[in-house]
């Protein structure tokens, strides 16, 4: 971000002209208020540009803070970008900073059962299977109608017709 603060302020391109046209270009997304570094989000009016130490204060503050909830790294970026902050790689800084919490390393759910082989389970109940069709276009009917939703309700076991004994 500091080559995006030279340019704006000052006016100062980097020495690598590719460099200095990807600043130009990007450039309109930022803008410079008193010094402070600001970024237009697409879905929020303005960013404030957060600096190394102060994205890994407001991560600390978000992750185990007063209103801390221990998130995963996606989650902790999205809550800093919605806090009203941005930096460049903060998907990169919030994953690395979840990881390195020791509370959520200490009190991860682990799994504690042995793996078994799955196994069917029979439905108890007689009425528990349903199946649902739409049919139609039919003709309008009343309220401009033409589709019909129909529900059927499946026994578990069907009674089975016996065999007739057959006269000679």
């Amino acid at each position: 971000m500091t080559p995006y603060r030279r340019y704006l302020a000052d006016g100062i391109l980097p020495l690598e002209p590719e460099e200095g046209k990807k600043i130009k270009r990007n450039s309109a997304k930022y803008t410079l208020v008193d010094g402070e570094l600001f970024r237009h989000g697409f879905t929020h009016p303005i960013l404030v540009c957060a600096r190394g130490y102060q994205c890994t204060r407001i991560m600390a503050e978000l992750h185990e803070g007063i209103c801390g909830s221990h998130v995963g790294g996606r989650s902790l970026a999205s809550k800093v970008v919605r806090a009203g902050y941005y930096r460049p790689t903060v998907r990169e800084d919030c994953t690395r900073y979840a990881q390195r919490c020791k509370q959520c390393q200490q009190h991860a759910d682990w799994h504690k059962g042995l793996p078994e082989e799955l196994r069917s389970i029979y439905r108890p109940w007689p009425f528990h299977t349903w199946g649902i069709d739409i049919l139609g276009p039919f003709p309008l009917a009343v309220r401009q109608m033409k589709y019909l939703v129909v529900a059927i309700e499946y026994f578990t076991k069907w009674k089975e017709a016996e065999p007739v004994a057959q006269m000679i």
